[in-house]
């Protein structure tokens, strides 16, 4: 890790008139030791997610918490570590908070840059806007185009957030398929429900998710056709913990 970003690309400067200003690291220019996790584009709130800093609870307090948080770890480490020679070459973390998934998601896509796999993380809005709109650049769009059609693995972060356009729809489905046909890896996370079955909360049951306030799933976003292609290329990993509701407590009344 690189100790003047911690592997961010961006150093916070104080300037002399007292305002803050950021400047590329010097590991990103040549100037220092190669970052190790400098070109995958990660945000700073995500900058040190790693598998030994995850937290997935106390098993004595919050059991099931526990249980689907590890399994969801444990399915990132083996992705990782078998990449590329499983047959799956993708995973959807669906489900639970943005801070679990992400931090699942960047800690599996780490694991594989430590292995030297071209890596890229990018957020699903952030990708439809630049491509669509690249203040008419369109050798800084065809760069981005590249990098996201030619790396080994991409993350796309909130799958999906973006209401549904033909332009969007057609433009995800195209990504997905160009790494489907090439062998390309593919990890993906999303707060969206992934299926019409799933897309309410069971009666009994309270999702500590905010995924259940959708009334669109991940199919209606991205497409039917793309959501297809994404499931035979991806396994799900559920980062979802739900919780039986607690009985409400009904006041006894008085006698005499």
């Amino acid at each position: 890790m690189c100790s003047e970003c911690r592997d961010t690309g961006w150093v916070q400067e104080r300037l002399p008139e007292g305002f803050t200003t950021s400047r590329r690291c010097r590991c990103q220019m040549g100037g220092g030791v190669a970052s190790q996790y400098g070109r995958l584009r990660l945000p700073p709130l995500f900058a040190d997610a790693r598998f030994d800093n995850f937290s997935a609870g106390d098993y004595n307090k919050e059991p099931r918490k526990h249980q689907v948080l590890t399994a969801a770890m444990s399915k990132g480490r083996w992705f990782a570590d078998g990449f590329p020679m499983e047959s799956s070459k993708g995973l959807l973390f669906h489900g639970g908070s943005i801070e679990w998934r992400t931090h699942l998601a960047v800690a599996t896509l780490k694991r594989l840059a430590d292995k030297g796999f071209s890596c890229l993380f990018v957020e699903y809005q952030d990708l439809l806007q630049a491509l669509q709109h690249r203040s008419g650049d369109d050798d800084e769009r065809d760069e981005l185009a590249s990098k996201v059609n030619s790396v080994d693995v991409l993350l796309i972060e909130s799958l999906g957030e973006r209401r549904p356009t033909d332009w969007a729809q057609d433009t995800i489905y195209s990504i997905v398929k160009h790494r489907y046909h090439n062998r390309l890896g593919l990890l993906a996370t999303t707060g969206l429900p992934l299926s019409d079955s799933t897309s309410e909360p069971r009666p009994a049951m309270q999702s500590t998710s905010s995924a259940a306030r959708y009334q669109d799933t991940l199919a209606q976003r991205i497409g039917r056709q793309c959501a297809e292609m994404l499931e035979s290329i991806c396994n799900t990993v559920q980062v979802e913990v739900r919780v039986a509701e607690r009985p409400v407590a009904v006041p006894s009344r008085s006698h005499g």
